[in-house]
Formats: structure tokens, C-alpha cells, sequence
């Protein structure tokens, strides 16, 4: 196969062929220029994503740590707190592993027990919980009169509860 190939020496071809190249030149960096805007917006809202998951993540722990409620997520299956606040282990006068190496079932007062457990199970169905009270033993050897708020996320079996104490 034979390539023909022209070499015209005029003026004209000369200009049009630096015009092309001029004009392919300009596209290819402009190109160059939207992929690397591109890249670069692609990078700052990652780096943007990333800072605001940041600090919704520090507000959501210092709203938990805040000594308003005790603040409690519970694994359903397993009866156990996965994650507490400081506000719990105040008012139980227990250290947080104390409580975390624990049953919740463990500090409920003996009579409490069967009614925790029908409450654990329409939480499991989907229910809210809301004013339901029992009593849990605390480090000073009294029970003290929880009142909860919870919800289950029934695809994770997990509980999220919150509770205020009301012992008279």
C-alpha cells in the first residue's frame, strides 16, 4: 500500500497548516484544563464532604456527651449497651466498662424484668417506646427509677434509647 502524501510549498498551505496546529494546540490545552478543573472539583468536594462529616461527627458526640439525658445504643440480640454517655454512669455512680461489660438485663430490678422484656420485644416489632419505667440497681445499692424513650433499628437489631431519671 502507498501513502501519497503532498508537500505543498505555498503560502497558504503553510498558514492553514499553522492554524490548524494553533487551533488543535488551543483544544488539547483547554481539554487538559477542564480535566484538571474537573479532578480539582472532584478533589474539593471530597475534601468539602469530608470536613462536614467531620463536624457533623464532633456535633453528634458532644450532643451525646451533653449531661441533658442519659443516652444509651443497646444491641437487641446480644441484651447489651454498645454505647453510653457520661450522664449514665453518673447517675448509676458505675464506670462506663462497668456498664458496657454488662447485661442491661443485669441492674434491672428483678420485678421489672418481665416488663422490660415484652418492651424489648415491641421495640424489636417496630414500636416506639415512650414513658415506659423501670429500675436499675446503681453502684450505691439503690434502684433508680428510669424513665426511656427508644426506637429500634430493626435491620441493625440495634436500640436507641434515651432515659431520665425520675426516683422520688
Amino acid at each position: 500500500m502507498e501513502n501519497n502524501i503532498q508537500i505543498h510549498n505555498s503560502p497558504d498551505d503553510a498558514r492553514a497548516l499553522r492554524e490548524r496546529v494553533a487551533e488543535l494546540e488551543r483544544r488539547l490545552a483547554e481539554h487538559h484544563n477542564n480535566e484538571s478543573l474537573r479532578v480539582s472539583d472532584s478533589l474539593g468536594l471530597e475534601a468539602a464532604t469530608e470536613t462536614r462529616m467531620l463536624a457533623a461527627e464532633r456535633a453528634l458526640e458532644g450532643f451525646f456527651e451533653q449531661p441533658l439525658v442519659m443516652m444509651i445504643i443497646a444491641d437487641l440480640v446480644e441484651g447489651r449497651f454498645l454505647r453510653i454517655n457520661n450522664q449514665v454512669c453518673k447517675v448509676l455512680g458505675l464506670s462506663e466498662q462497668e456498664v458496657l461489660e454488662s447485661s442491661f438485663l443485669d441492674r434491672v430490678h428483678p420485678d421489672d424484668i418481665p416488663r422490660t422484656l415484652r418492651e424489648m420485644s415491641r421495640l424489636t416489632a417496630g414500636e416506639r417506646t415512650s414513658n415506659f419505667q423501670n429500675r436499675h440497681l446503681g453502684a450505691d445499692g439503690l434502684y433508680h427509677v428510669f424513665k426511656w424513650t427508644a426506637v429500634a433499628d430493626k435491620d441493625r437489631e440495634l436500640c436507641y434509647a434515651m432515659a431520665i431519671e425520675v426516683t422520688e
